[in-house]
């Protein structure tokens, strides 16, 4: 089904698909920070949260994982910023949809990305409290956003892949969540079920970003093709 939206619709959707593949620097920030580890980092032992961890020694306290990130200041910006373009997106593409469970999905996943924005201004070692509540917000509402605007795209024209693609990353990154929250790792490791619960919703909006830019770009001046 087509309509035709205003052109300032069409720039803010355009705009905000390109907030979303923005996230790619979250991922980009990852390997460039735990580059400049000179003690072993693992994905399977470290937490995410490592490369944002700003003194050296074990962490948790006490333990025998021993934390050292010398560019931590890079891995905490990219947090922030990485929350800050999927709130962006989430505000700019809303009227790319017209299910009104769109709306919801899109508070969610902005909410997730207030979850980055905490992660990143308060690292692990310096204020757990707002740290823990920021991650849990990513992994929780962040996954069920995904699975609720996948529901809201089932019933539409030329959607369903994109539909199904959602709801299967955000079950994919609950059920990661319940396993890392309940200490059932899967012979991954608690960094390894902790990156598989906080991975898709940063890859889901580099995707959706994707399409939703290629159907602005694909389309006339005046008629952009919308899944609703």
């Amino acid at each position: 089904m087509t309509r035709r939206p205003a052109p300032d619709t069409e720039r803010a959707i355009r705009f905000g698909a390109v907030a979303w593949i923005a996230s790619i620097q979250f991922f980009l920030a990852q390997l460039v920070v735990q580059s400049a580890w000179t003690t072993p980092f693992s994905l399977t032992a470290n937490y995410i949260s490592d490369l944002g961890n700003t003194s050296c020694g074990p962490y948790p306290p006490g333990s025998s994982t021993y934390v050292c990130s010398p560019w931590h200041a890079a891995m905490n910006a990219s947090f922030a910023v990485v929350g800050s373009t999927v709130i962006l997106g989430a505000v700019l593409v809303r009227n790319a949809f017209r299910a009104s469970a769109w709306t919801w999905g899109l508070a969610l996943v902005a909410l997730a990305g207030c979850g980055f924005v905490l992660v990143g201004l308060f690292p692990e070692n310096v204020n757990f409290p707002p740290h823990h509540l920021g991650a849990a917000l990513q992994f929780v509402s962040g996954n069920v956003g995904q699975a609720v605007l996948g529901a809201s795209m089932v019933a539409a024209r030329g959607g369903r892949r994109w539909a199904l693609y959602s709801i299967a990353s955000g079950v994919v990154g609950l059920l990661a969540t319940s396993l890392f929250a309940s200490g059932h790792y899967l012979g991954l490791g608690i960094g390894g079920m902790e990156r598989v619960a906080a991975y898709p919703l940063p890859l889901w909006t580099i995707v959706m970003g994707l399409v939703l830019g290629r159907r602005v770009r694909s389309s006339s001046p005046t008629n952009v093709t919308m899944l609703q």
